[in-house]
């Protein structure tokens, strides 16, 4: 969604850029005034915008899929035009240079349990399949459970699909983090969220698992909402984790507070 008052910011940070601070957010919205208002203000997003993909039908699966880094990759019942452009957005999201990639490095998940909360078509999950010890793909659309299914077909041993709403209150259709992990071993945790705007609750049903699981990783959406970079970090340092985000902003257009946002909280990962 356009907003006028964004457009107007952007264009005049563009034309007056020498004149004013050369910080992060000016530089991304110098880069808006020039080229238009994009989720990802930087000069990356165009290598993607090419990028030559083929869309597959695949007859057994009635699906679409697309190879990705060698492993079929399945979309529920798109158009092949609109697989091509969701598969583009994709690249862009998990470049190793954009705000909104996960881990830097996948061998991060190595012998973990993945607790993928907000699934969609899996890529993080096809990505870091061969290193995880298992994955849980919560993923409520029946469509994309089936296309899930479909691209897990070959780890189907490694994988399981909760076809429920991750959230702070349990009931048919919602689950907490804590609820969930009841009689599971809860070493060797990592939490990668990405559910429009409920990660905030998503923690909340997590009280437990936070202050008991010392070894717990994490990446966090905090772009939903205006206050979530702010509150979901409090939520993680009081619970005696220390935590950082990725470089960069990503602008998020919806609602009624557009900007540039902080995208993805994780874990810090101490050198050694």
């Amino acid at each position: 969604m356009q907003h006028p008052s964004e457009n107007a910011k952007s264009l005049f940070i563009y034309f007056f850029h020498r004149f004013l601070p050369k910080t992060p957010q000016n530089q991304c919205y110098a880069f808006m005034g020039r080229y238009g208002i994009v989720p990802f203000p930087y000069l990356f997003m165009w290598e993607y915008r090419n990028l030559p993909v083929e869309c597959i039908y695949d007859n057994s699966q009635k699906l679409y899929y697309v190879v990705h880094n060698g492993k079929k990759l399945y979309f529920k019942g798109d158009t092949p035009k609109d697989i091509v452009s969701l598969y583009q957005s994709l690249r862009i999201e998990q470049d190793i240079r954009a705000p909104h990639r996960y881990v830097d490095d996948y061998s991060r998940l190595k012998g973990k349990t993945l607790l993928d909360i907000g699934a969609a078509e899996g890529i993080f999950s096809l990505d870091v399949i061969e290193f995880v010890q298992h994955v849980y793909l919560f993923e409520c659309d029946k469509d994309w459970t089936a296309a899930l299914n479909a691209t897990f077909a070959p780890w189907k041993d490694k994988i399981t699909i909760v076809e429920k709403y991750v959230s702070d209150i349990n009931d048919e259709s919602n689950i907490t983090i804590d609820r969930f992990l009841e009689g599971k071993d809860k070493s060797n945790l990592f939490l990668k969220m990405d559910i429009e705007g409920y990660e905030q609750a998503a923690l909340r049903g997590a009280a437990n698992t936070l202050k008991e699981v010392r070894d717990l990783d994490y990446s966090i959406c905090t772009y939903h909402y205006p206050n979530d970079a702010e509150e979901i970090h409090k939520t993680l340092s009081d619970n005696h984790f220390e935590s950082e985000f990725t470089d960069g902003f990503f602008y998020w257009g919806r609602g009624k507070e557009p900007g540039l946002r902080k995208a993805i909280i994780r874990r810090k990962v101490q050198s050694i």
